[in-house]
């Protein structure tokens, strides 16, 4: 878990090479497999829908957990920006908390992710600091609160160096 543009996916992908076991997805291609063309607009759709879709991502990944028989690494959120309303909102569903065993959780600083976003202007992020930093604070909060209601094990990757972070994110997946 951990905010847009912290390093989850690239982190993700330098490690699958040698954990062949680990069955990868993403969450945001999940709910854009399942939305379709409503996909585009999936922020302002209705509070209802967007958490039918959430709770029909978390089916997907059941029966693919059940059809493959083993554990799945989902990279995604727990909360995200609610650009209209300037806020930080649990995305975190009920089914999420009853899926899932195991957060992890990658954070990096503020300013490192802003420059990250804004060297990559193909996908839409906030781009203001102290927004940012709510992002970051919501959802490393969301993570400590899910965890302790739910019996999940957190785990917390170290900030730093590169090679550090992902060998850390191999013992635990191993």
């Amino acid at each position: 878990m951990g905010v847009r543009g912290v390093g989850k996916t690239t982190l993700i992908r330098s490690v699958l090479p040698e954990l062949p076991r680990v069955d990868y997805v993403v969450g945001s291609a999940i709910l854009r497999e399942l939305a379709g063309s409503a996909f585009a607009q999936f922020d302002s759709l209705p509070a209802e829908v967007k958490q039918r879709y959430r709770e029909d991502a978390i089916l997907w990944m059941q029966t693919r957990q059940e059809r493959m028989g083993g554990h799945i690494l989902c990279d995604g959120h727990t909360t995200l920006l609610n650009s209209s309303l300037g806020q930080v909102e649990q995305v975190f569903t009920e089914l999420d908390c009853s899926f899932f065993r195991e957060i992890i959780l990658l954070e990096a600083p503020a300013e490192i992710i802003l420059q990250r976003r804004r060297d990559d202007p193909s996908k839409r992020r906030n781009l203001d600091l102290e927004l940012l930093r709510a992002e970051l604070a919501g959802e490393r909060e969301a993570c400590y609160r899910i965890a302790k209601a739910h019996g999940m094990q957190l785990h917390e990757l170290p900030t730093g160096d590169d090679t550090t972070i992902a060998q850390r994110l191999k013992e635990l997946l191993t």
